[in-house]
C-alpha cells in the first residue's frame, strides 16, 4: 500500500524500543506480556499517572515509568507506542504519538465513532508511521476453527451465525461508564464484529441493535447488547453479548445448508496468559466443537472437532515483523475503522428502533 512505501524502516533487524500507555486490565494481562514475548520488540516504559501504579509498572517489568504521554513522545529511545487507555481517548492519543513520529498501536475498539478513526487514519498517512489496532482475537481458538470448517466446506453455504459471548460480571472501572467506553458493545462486541467481518461473506448490508441496561448503580453502558449484520447471499450473523447472564450460551451456534456447529466455551490463552505462559493453553472436553451433517446415504453423524491451535503472540510478531522486515500488516486500521462503522450504525439503530441500511467490510478478505 501507499502507507507501506511511506513508512520508515530500520534499515536492519532491530529490537523496536516500545512503551505502553496506561497500566490497566488490558497493558498488564495482554500488551506488557505479549510484546515481552517477541525477540523483535523490547518493553522499555509504561505510562500511569497515578505514582503507586507507576512504581508497580517498573517493578514488575523492569521498565522506566512515564507520567504523562507527552514525556514518552519527547523520548527519543521510543519508536512503538501502545495506547491501552479508555476508549474515548484513542483518537486524542494516537493522532499526538503519530504526528510526533512514532508507530502506534491501540486497543480496540479503534475509537467511538467513525470520525475519529478517519482523523487517526489522516495522521498516520501524514506522518508515514504504521498504526495498527489490537483485534487479538483474529487468533482466538474457537474463531480460527469456525474459519477452517467453512473453508472446507463442511458446513455447506452458511445461512447462520450465533457469535455469543454472555457471562456475569459487572464492569470493570470504566468500562461501565458510556462517555469513556461506549456501549457494552464497545468491548467484546468490537472483536466479535470484527471476526464477522473477516468471515469472508461480502459486505453487511444491514444491521439491527438492541441493547438492555445493566443492573448495577453507575453503569450506564449496558448489560446486554445484540446486533444483527445481515450479510449478502440472506446470511445472518448475530451478535450478543451480557454482562448479566448467569447461565452460560454456546460460544458459537452455526447453521449451513448442509451441517451444523454448535461450540462452548471461550479462547483458553487468556487464562494462560494471566497465569504466566502462553503455551499451557488447554481446552476442556467440553469446550470441544460439535458437528452435524447428513451423509450421502441421508444418515445424520455426529462429530468432534478439535480446536485449531492458533496463538495470540502472531498479532505482536506481525508488528515485530512489519516495522523490522516489512511484512505486510495482519491487521490495518482500514480493517478495524470498518468494525467502528458498525458500531455507529448498531448504536443508530438502538437509539430510533431502525434497521441501517449500508454497506460495510468487503468481501475480499476472510
Amino acid at each position: 500500500s501507499s502507507v507501506t512505501r511511506q513508512f520508515h524502516r530500520p534499515k536492519r533487524a532491530s529490537m523496536i524500543a516500545t512503551a505502553v500507555v496506561g497500566y490497566g486490565f488490558a497493558a498488564h494481562s495482554f500488551h506488557c506480556p505479549l510484546i515481552s514475548r517477541q525477540s523483535g520488540l523490547s518493553l522499555r516504559g509504561i505510562v500511569a499517572r497515578n505514582p503507586k501504579v507507576r512504581e508497580d509498572a517498573e517493578a514488575s517489568w523492569n521498565v522506566r515509568g512515564y507520567a504523562s504521554l507527552a514525556e514518552v513522545l519527547e523520548d527519543p529511545e521510543i519508536q512503538l507506542v501502545v495506547i491501552a487507555t479508555p476508549h474515548d481517548i484513542h483518537a486524542e492519543m494516537v493522532v499526538q504519538t503519530l504526528d510526533s513520529g512514532k508507530h502506534c498501536v491501540v486497543d480496540k475498539v479503534m475509537a467511538l465513532k467513525a470520525e475519529d478513526a478517519d482523523r487517526m487514519i489522516e495522521a498516520r498517512d501524514r506522518s508515514g508511521r504504521m498504526l495498527s489496532v489490537f483485534q487479538n482475537r483474529r487468533w482466538d481458538w474457537d474463531y480460527s476453527t469456525v474459519k477452517d470448517l467453512l473453508a472446507q466446506g463442511l458446513l455447506g453455504r452458511p445461512l447462520l451465525f450465533e457469535s455469543s459471548v454472555c457471562r456475569y460480571a459487572a464492569p470493570r472501572t470504566w468500562r461501565g461508564n458510556l462517555e469513556s467506553a461506549g456501549s457494552i458493545l464497545h468491548d467484546w462486541g468490537a472483536h466479535l464484529v470484527d471476526q464477522a467481518l473477516r468471515m469472508g461473506l461480502g459486505p453487511c448490508r444491514r444491521v439491527t441493535c438492541r441493547i438492555v441496561s445493566a443492573p448495577w448503580p453507575g453503569v450506564d453502558s449496558g448489560g446486554y447488547g445484540l446486533i444483527l449484520m445481515e450479510f449478502d447471499r440472506e446470511v445472518m450473523f448475530q451478535i450478543e453479548t451480557s454482562r448479566m447472564s448467569r447461565i452460560e450460551k454456546p460460544r458459537w451456534y452455526i447453521v449451513g445448508k448442509e451441517g451444523s456447529f454448535l461450540k462452548y466455551g471461550l479462547d483458553p490463552q487468556e487464562e494462560a496468559l494471566r497465569s504466566g505462559d502462553l503455551l499451557r493453553a488447554r481446552e476442556s472436553d467440553r469446550a470441544i466443537g460439535l458437528l452435524r451433517r447428513a451423509q450421502a446415504d441421508g444418515e445424520v453423524m455426529d462429530s468432534r472437532v478439535p480446536s485449531v491451535r492458533s496463538s495470540w503472540d502472531s498479532y505482536y510478531a506481525n508488528i515485530s515483523a512489519h516495522l523490522n522486515h516489512g511484512a505486510p500488516l495482519a491487521v490495518t486500521a482500514e480493517e478495524a475503522r470498518e468494525v467502528v462503522r458498525v458500531l455507529d450504525a448498531a448504536m443508530r439503530s438502538a437509539r430510533d428502533h431502525s434497521v441501517i441500511e449500508g454497506a460495510w467490510g468487503s468481501s475480499t478478505r476472510g
